[in-house]
Formats: structure tokens, sequence, C-alpha cells
């Protein structure tokens, strides 16, 4: 997606700050990296915080220690997700369950014919090279793109 389509209204003038859009863009582009690189430090140490709390509880449980006068270690049940009986509605209610039956094998059937009809305008690259090495036809089969589909914006830094 090009920049132009985000700005159709009517172009305001040139300030100051315009004028260093070139260095603003490339400071945001070294702050989105920094970023990006804690993010990844910052979900490390939550699964490191995680491990050590899961020991710590451990730990506790076998010394059989939940209260330390500040703060008390409480169990609380969790209860698995609530699943159909599918033999309870069989039997409860056995027109329903046909109906719901119907329905389901009619997603089931809208899907696969959907995936057998675009089976065949689009298969994925991996599928064809899967089965045929040569690679003069895979040139032929799979071309390269000649017109760009858009544009990415980068900055450069100017020696």
């Amino acid at each position: 997606m090009s920049l132009d389509s985000y700005f159709e209204k009517e172009t305001l003038p040139i300030g100051d700050d315009d004028l260093a859009i070139p260095s603003r863009v490339a400071k945001l582009d070294t702050h989105l990296k920094f970023l990006k690189d804690n993010l990844q430090q910052m979900e490390q140490q939550i699964k490191d915080e995680e491990f050590d709390r899961l020991q710590l509880l451990k730990r506790a449980k076998e010394l059989h220690i939940s209260d330390d006068g500040k703060y008390k270690i409480v169990e609380i049940p969790v209860y698995p997700k609530k699943h159909v009986d599918v033999e309870a509605l069989k039997r409860l209610a056995p027109d329903k369950f046909d109906f719901i039956n119907q329905n389901l094998i009619s997603k089931a059937q809208d899907k696969l014919k959907e995936q057998m009809n675009k089976i065949q305008v689009s298969i994925a690259q991996a599928d064809v090279k899967a089965v045929i090495s040569n690679k003069g036809l895979l040139a032929l089969i799979i071309p390269e793109p000649k017109e760009p589909i858009g544009y990415e914006t980068s900055v450069v830094k100017r020696e």
C-alpha cells in the first residue's frame, strides 16, 4: 500500500518540522526496532518469572507453607470448559440433534466445496515444487513477477 492513498486531503503548507521528516522517520524506525527487541526480551522474562513462580509454589506445597503473615497462598478451583454431552442430546432431544447434525454436515460440505474451488485457481508453490523438480519447467509454471504490487518505504542514511 502506498503512502499516497493515506493522504487524499488538501496538503498543508510546509513547516520547519516537515524539513526533517526523513530524520524523524529514521529515528522512529530505530525506536521501533528497539521496542521489538525489548518485546522479545520481556516475553522471555515473563516465561522465566512464570517458571520461578511455579517452582516456589511447588516448594511451598512440599514444605506445607501457605502463610507468612503478609500473604497467604490459596488454591482456587479451576473447572474445565463446558462440553456438550452428545449422548444426552441424542436421548433428550433427538429432533434437535438431527437438526444440529445436518447444520454441521452442511457447514463442513460448504467448507470442502470452497477448498475444492480454491484448488482449481490457486495452488501453493510448495505443492508444485514437491512434485516438479525440473527448474526450467518450474520457471514457466511459477514465473517471476514483472510488476510490483506496491512499494515499501525505507529511509537510508546519506553518506
